[in-house]
């Protein structure tokens, strides 16, 4: 079963039915992704239900356009949409509060939406999306290597903050891979009437943080309230140290592609988890978390740096954009890294053989 079997499967029980649980919050935040630019607005004066939302999604003049999600985003969302607002479970949610920015000065992508079951203004679900087909939107992810704090994630604290003034009652907070992470950090540093009254966060293969914000008071404050999952061979979600307790779902995919949450295994109100996580993402957890804390920022920041200044002289500013002339991208690619200076040619490729060196040394060490 997957998300959308779920949704068809779970849809004719309302939530006084059958309460909330950890795959509906999965539901809500994969939703996230879509692109819902002039649909919704961006304060919370206005609302709309799903079912209501989908018509006007599946009518819009754009709809192919908004619909292509790019490389990493399944188009299955498009669909999860519409069985959810043709069911009893999720056509009578509310969404609200939507916004969408690209910075592409500060290296920002963010987006977040908050959904409503019930009374409007109450019990928010605040989902944040995750990385998506943007260029910006990967490298701020490795900017999180290299920065305290990275603009989305200050992004995610003031809407999380500005949701609760707005609303009543207790909140929910979640998001998929970068959205888990902005849900963990947002919820752990926002003020304290806020953080009271936060019920549940909801991790989904998220990568983790640095030392320093996994030792914070303010995320050990909120540990109880986590409920993290990541599938069995997870790789994004063992960037960095992980925070708190958490499960291993099982997976239809293979290698990477078990990042995609249509590819995650349910049951009828769970997710099918294992005992542990694929011998892989332990030896990528190591590695990678060996290899970071082995360097210093600035070192980071020139691996972080040269990567995306040699993928993106091509002009590329999406994952698509190498699909549609990977020949061109491929030789703008090559003619920028031949073009670097020494020094920092030199230092990078050190850096990496390090990476790789220690990865031999994990892999020995895991048969051993």
């Amino acid at each position: 079963m997957d998300l959308i079997d779920y949704v068809e499967w779970r849809g004719d029980l309302t939530f006084s039915k059958s309460a909330f649980c950890d795959v509906d919050a999965l539901v809500l935040c994969q939703l996230s992704y879509l692109n819902f630019d002039g649909l919704l607005s961006s304060g919370f004066s206005n609302k709309i239900f799903l079912r209501d939302l989908w018509t006007i999604f599946k009518g819009s003049k754009d709809f192919e356009r908004r619909s292509d999600l790019g490389a990493l985003i399944s188009r299955q969302t498009v669909r999860l949409l519409e069985v959810c607002a043709a069911s009893k479970r999720f056509g009578k949610i509310y969404a609200s509060g939507y916004v969408s920015k690209i910075d592409l000065q500060n290296d920002e992508q963010f987006s977040a939406l908050a959904f409503f079951e019930g009374a409007f203004n109450s019990n928010p679900f605040v989902a944040f999306r995750g990385t998506d087909d943007t260029i910006v939107g990967w490298k701020e992810d490795f900017n999180l290597a290299i920065e305290e704090a990275v603009p989305a994630q200050r992004d995610a604290l003031a809407y999380l903050e500005g949701v609760a003034k707005k609303t009543r009652g207790k909140i929910l907070v979640g998001g998929h891979s970068k959205g888990g992470n902005l849900a963990v950090y947002a919820s752990a540093f926002c003020g304290p009437k806020c953080k009271k009254r936060i019920d549940r966060v909801f991790n989904f293969d998220g990568p983790g943080f640095r030392k320093e914000i996994i030792e914070s008071e303010g995320l050990k404050e909120i540990l109880p309230l986590l409920h993290s999952y990541y599938p069995k061979l997870s790789i994004v979600g063992m960037l960095f140290r992980r925070a708190g307790e958490y499960s291993v779902v099982d997976s239809q995919a293979q290698g990477l592609m078990q990042h995609e949450p249509f590819s995650w295994l349910l049951g009828p109100r769970s997710f099918k988890t294992l005992d542990d996580f694929e011998n892989a993402s332990d030896i990528f957890h190591k590695t990678f978390n060996e290899w970071l804390e082995g360097i210093s920022k600035e070192k980071r920041s020139l691996v972080v740096e040269t990567l995306f200044k040699v993928i993106t002289a091509g002009g590329a500013k999406t994952n698509s954009d190498f699909g549609k002339d990977w020949f061109k991208q491929a030789g703008a690619i090559v003619k920028a890294a031949s073009e670097l200076d020494k020094d920092t040619r030199d230092e990078v490729i050190k850096l990496v053989q390090r990476l790789f060196e220690l990865a031999a040394k994990n892999i020995v060490e895991n048969k051993g």
